[in-house]
């Protein structure tokens, strides 16, 4: 366990989030959900190692929260765990919730991500307890500026938007070309079945890529 000294005051980004619909599974798709919310840990943690601390903490059974020691990664690294999730749980009543949390950090036990302390953890378990029924992602920063913060806040409803209209398989898509991956090798690494370039092209645009990339990219100019 290690607190951090007061004098240095590194921001950091905690996300944490749950599944919408999860209560209507019955045992089998509840234990298939387990495993999607494993498995897009495990490709979080190989994508994102650079930036996330530890491992991603689930809890609940249908609750999640991890944490990114660069704020800038921060909204990337949701929206690739919502895109890994939706694409392994292609149900469309099932999909995340997730709250982001830019600040400080006091407390971050090893081993224990779920039981950190600090701003950037309350911040984030405050705007997903406060998240209102028909949205799936916010935004809370104000250590970067209130105005700042709330500006990302919209860049993500705008985005949220796109993606609570994602199927599993423009999510699968998405997942690889936030890694920013060609839309070759997406169709070479991320499909069970061959695929080729054009119909993953076609995925990207019907998920709304285009103006996904160019949101996140201003929203990351912004973090640095």
């Amino acid at each position: 366990m290690s607190r951090v000294s007061a004098s240095q005051k590194p921001l950091y980004a905690v996300v944490t989030g749950d599944v919408v619909g999860s209560s209507r599974l019955t045992a089998s798709p509840r234990r298939r959900l387990l495993a999607a919310l494993r498995s897009s840990g495990g490709k979080l943690k190989k994508h994102f190692k650079d930036d996330l601390i530890g491992e991603v903490a689930l809890f609940r059974g249908d609750s999640w929260q991890f944490v990114l020691s660069r704020p800038a990664a921060g909204v990337r690294a949701a929206l690739f765990y919502r895109a890994t999730l939706r694409a392994e749980m292609p149900l469309r009543s099932i999909d995340s919730r997730m709250a982001i949390g830019v600040g400080e950090i006091s407390l971050l036990p090893k081993g224990t991500i779920a039981a950190g302390d600090g701003a950037a953890f309350r911040l984030s378990g405050e705007a997903l307890d406060a998240m209102p029924r028909t949205t799936r992602i916010r935004f809370r920063g104000p250590v970067l500026g209130q105005g700042l913060s709330d500006s990302i806040d919209v860049f993500l409803q705008l985005i949220d938007a796109l993606a609570c209209r994602w199927t599993g398989r423009q999510a699968l898509a998405v997942s690889g070309a936030l890694l920013g991956w060609t839309q070759e090798r997406i169709a070479r690494a991320w499909f069970r079945e061959k695929v080729t370039q054009q119909a993953v092209a076609q995925h990207l645009d019907r998920a709304g890529w285009g103006a996904i990339q160019v949101a996140l990219e201003h929203i990351e100019s912004s973090l640095i």
